[in-house]
């Protein structure tokens, strides 16, 4: 209410604009992967280079001397980014894929959705 009495007052709603248009929101989706220690930093910088991608969690497991990868990437970019990843690191093991929304209600975030 007071964002329209504050535009009015200003003549700001008589002006016509020109919506530019919205660009959509692209479906994000998040890969688990899990590599040896040693790989993990290649895999990381691999993925740097990779549009529209990136490392949302890095976790350790010491014990097995592994690391599991949250990777966050566009829908369109999965099989892209699974090709590479099977490429370079033959040794890793490929996790679940699940949508944003999945992931975050997985971990109590319901509010992102």
């Amino acid at each position: 209410m007071a964002y329209a009495a504050y535009c009015e007052s200003f003549n700001a709603l008589n002006n016509t604009f020109v919506d530019a248009p919205v660009a959509r929101p692209k479906k994000l989706m998040v890969l688990d992967i899990t590599v040896s220690s040693c790989d993990a930093f290649k895999v990381r910088r691999l993925l740097a280079s990779c549009p529209q991608t990136g490392v949302l969690r890095c976790i350790p497991k010491l014990r097995d001397r592994t690391v599991v990868l949250e990777i966050q990437l566009s829908a369109e970019r999965v099989q892209e980014v699974m090709h590479v990843l099977m490429t370079c690191v033959p040794s890793g093991e490929m996790g679940t894929l699940n949508s944003w929304s999945h992931h975050l209600s997985s971990r109590g975030m319901t509010h992102g959705l």
